[in-house]
């Protein structure tokens, strides 16, 4: 139990009113002040020997959000005592914000009441809710006692995923260190060499061409399109990217892995600060990751060289490498980086020109006032044009 800050001044008045009234002899200040003084006191009474019995009961639903979806705190209180509470006030820190500040009516006998109130979602990151306490007050607000009623909870504000179309399917080693299983050039969309012909295979794979040159039946062999392989890579280092573009480059990197993994793809992402979380598929291995990229934050510490190593030593497929800005000798590392990398792509925040390198590496540049999304969505529209017209002109 504490004093408010009215019931301060009122302290502080009535001991000025009586030593006042004390020193000039004056009756009437004398027993102006007592009595305040006497207020003051039986409401201190009144709030230390009253207690509660209540029960509070705080969701958070959901516990895991993304950035600018709704996010609700349900708080319900039950009064188990037998007679009715006084005016109840919430009070529910909330990391980064003045927190919830909620009043309740008085509760009767046996009654339950619902409150709610919407948890900030702008910022990704873990937000702590609580310790809540429940604080009760005199009717003259000159006293008041803090009471615990709810433990903390952890949200996390998962970086903001938008939808947007996978990368062309690339062949590539098995994940696992396999090939899959079946018969070669039986099944499968892209196109690898001409073989013999064997008994049972499909007539229409038949190249007529090099067929009537050789004088042997010749079959279009094509590889199997197993399980797609894509390795993001996300450039945290501090003098790559400021606030804003950090943002947008950790949104696009989920993006990418979210719209892979729902695929059936292996996914695989590496930080320049050396985080490596393996090449994993389904919805677990996307909440890790996600998990991580909630907290992921600039560093001045670890290099893109250190990032490209590991991308040496097991990435296949494609390899998408996000950042906010590049230099002409991190463009060069990339591209020589992974010589079993099929597709390269560079998303980069800070509106470079869209090309394709001589190296084959597509450079997706995306200014300020543009959408990933669309950027995305339009870019890969265009590689996978430009991979169907080479197997039409191959084949």
């Amino acid at each position: 139990m504490r004093p408010t800050r009215t019931g301060l001044l009122i302290g502080i008045t009535s001991a000025v009113l009586v030593v006042t009234g004390r020193l000039l002899g004056l009756a009437e200040l004398y027993a102006i002040g007592a009595a305040i003084g006497l207020l003051a006191l039986v409401c201190a009474l009144w709030v230390g020997l009253r207690r509660l019995d209540i029960v509070v009961t705080r969701s958070v639903r959901p516990s895991r959000v993304h950035v600018g979806n709704p996010c609700t705190v349900s708080i319900q209180v039950r009064n188990r005592a037998g007679r009715a509470t006084p005016v109840l006030r919430l009070l529910d820190p909330v990391t980064g914000t003045a927190g919830a500040d909620l009043l309740l009516a008085p509760i009767g006998l046996r009654r339950t009441t619902d409150v709610a109130y919407r948890l900030p979602t702008t910022t990704r990151g873990i937000v702590t809710v609580g310790p809540m306490q429940v604080a009760m007050s005199d009717p003259f607000g000159l006293a008041t006692a803090r009471n615990p009623a709810a433990p903390s909870v952890e949200v996390t504000v998962l970086p903001r995923v938008d939808d947007i179309p996978p990368l062309p399917r690339s062949v590539g080693p098995d994940p696992d260190g396999t090939a899959e299983t079946g018969s070669l050039g039986r099944s499968g969309e892209d196109f690898a060499a001409l073989r013999p012909y064997i008994v049972g295979d499909d007539l229409r794979r038949v190249h007529w061409p090099s067929s009537a040159r050789t004088g042997d039946l010749l079959v279009r062999q094509h590889d199997i399109p197993w399980q797609g392989r894509v390795c993001v890579v996300l450039d945290l280092r501090r003098q790559a990217s400021d606030g804003v573009t950090l943002e947008r480059a950790i949104s696009a990197a989920a993006s990418v892995l979210r719209t892979h993994l729902r695929r059936g793809d292996h996914v695989r992402l590496l930080t320049t600060t050396g985080v490596d979380s393996g090449y994993g598929v389904g919805a677990s291995h996307l909440d890790g990751l996600l998990e991580y990229l909630a907290v992921a934050a600039r560093s001045s510490s670890g290099s893109l060289r250190m990032a490209m190593e590991l991308v040496e030593r097991g990435a296949s497929g494609a390899v998408v490498l996000v950042s906010g800005t590049l230099s002409g000798a991190d463009m060069e590392l990339f591209e020589r980086s992974g010589s079993a990398v099929s597709l390269r792509r560079i998303v980069r925040f800070d509106g470079a020109q869209r090309v394709t390198t001589p190296r084959r590496t597509e450079v997706l540049g995306i200014g300020p006032g543009e959408e990933f999304a669309a950027a995305w969505t339009e870019s890969t529209g265009a590689t996978a044009g430009r991979r169907r017209r080479r197997r039409q002109v191959v084949s």
